[in-house]
């Protein structure tokens, strides 16, 4: 084998490097696409390489001195060989080589306060249940069972559902704040039958039942409702000083601080969405937009809008600022413009359960966009040439 073949083996350990921390190019991921292409041992080394289950066990026990015999031994061997030798023909030797290579890497250049793309995973710091009396109960996705009484109404949880049954002993009925900060959606079954599923960074305060002449909560952040139909207890939905009204109906709201505006979108029935200044009845299908006590309303996709409780991103055409807004809130991350591609436009699909290196490099080969993690920031830059 020659010094140019180790030369190439040495680039699939950086290109294979860079995928694991989220780093690669377009050019470069084409590159790797194309080795991985080339024999079905290789696709097995980069599947178990990129597989953080698989690679932290040995990485653990990754020691220099080790690295550096095996190299020398493998270069030994290499030398050896009369005829030409590619990478797929010696993969189990390489494969070592390439893992020490990877270990040597990360333990070498990673800065302690520094993590990779790839360990980056949907933010995760559970859901909060805040009582009237301000006790908050922290819950767990796997609780079974009775979580506390409140008066006569009994709240239980099953999986990721919190169900309120029962009625208030008096005519002020407690609130309660269900807050979500983690990676999935939570769902809130509130004590007259509706169902609220609430996204990321989300939360909604509510009465632990109904006695007044009207049902009213309040959200901050993306939150679904399948209502509970009553006309003679309107259901109403207050985000700051705009006001959605049920007339029967499935809709979902998108009112993150750091949005311009407040969408409401409805799936089924009918709503009426009241702003300061003008007020409007949407019908399926439809979306309102409401910024400085104005609305407008359009036509959307309902795919996209409701994409996050299937827990995937689907757009159309969506600039890039809108989407690096939501992979801010999913992955707890700080976006940073090194160059303005805020209005680079986007279609497809990807699933918000992968690593924060899967969407970016879904970015990465979709468009003229490049990214840089540095522990918790993401730059973002135009890709060069």
């Amino acid at each position: 084998m020659t010094g140019e073949d180790i030369t190439g083996q040495q680039r699939i350990i950086y290109l294979i490097t860079d995928y694991i921390a989220g780093r690669l190019t377009i050019e470069e991921t084409a590159e790797l696409d194309s080795w991985i292409a080339e024999e079905p041992k290789n696709r097995l080394l980069f599947e178990q390489l990129t597989d953080e289950t698989y690679r932290q066990p040995i990485l653990s026990q990754w020691k220099p001195e080790a690295a550096e015999n095996s190299l020398q031994n493998l270069k030994h061997k290499i030398s050896l060989q009369k005829t030409r030798t590619l990478w797929p023909r010696i993969a189990a030797a390489a494969s070592i080589l390439l893992f020490l290579s990877i270990g040597g890497y990360f333990l070498l250049h990673k800065k302690p306060q520094q993590q990779l793309a790839e360990q980056i995973a949907p933010v995760n710091k559970g859901v909060v249940l805040t009582l009237g009396g301000g006790q908050q109960i922290q819950l767990t996705q796997k609780h079974q069972g009775l979580i506390t009484a409140i008066g006569n109404t009994k709240v239980s949880q099953s999986d990721s559902l919190l169900t309120y049954n029962g009625k208030a002993a008096n005519a002020e009925p407690a609130m309660n704040t269900l807050t979500n900060n983690s990676g999935s959606k939570f769902t809130l079954a509130l004590a007259d039958g509706t169902q609220v599923f609430l996204d990321v960074a989300s939360s909604i305060t509510y009465p632990v039942s109904f006695t007044g002449k009207e049902r009213k909560v309040n959200v901050v952040g993306q939150v679904f409702f399948n209502v509970k139909h009553n006309a003679t207890q309107p259901f109403l939905v207050m985000v700051g000083k705009e006001k959605i009204e049920d007339i029967g109906t499935e809709f979902n709201i998108n009112a993150y601080a750091n949005e311009p505006a407040i969408k409401t979108t409805l799936v089924n029935g009918a709503v009426k969405v009241t702003e300061p200044t003008a007020s409007v009845i949407l019908k399926p299908g439809e979306q309102v937009i409401g910024k400085d006590g104005k609305v407008t309303v359009a036509a959307v996709n309902l795919e996209e809008v409701t994409a996050w409780l299937q827990g995937k991103l689907i757009f159309h055409r969506e600039t890039l600022e809108s989407l690096m807004g939501k992979v801010a809130r999913i992955y707890n991350v700080n976006v940073v413009w090194v160059d303005d591609v805020r209005n680079e436009k986007f279609g497809g699909s990807v699933s918000r359960s992968k690593k924060l290196a899967t969407v970016l490099n879904y970015f990465r080969k979709a468009g003229n966009v490049d990214f840089q993690v540095d522990g918790n920031t993401v730059k973002v830059f135009k890709k060069k040439k």
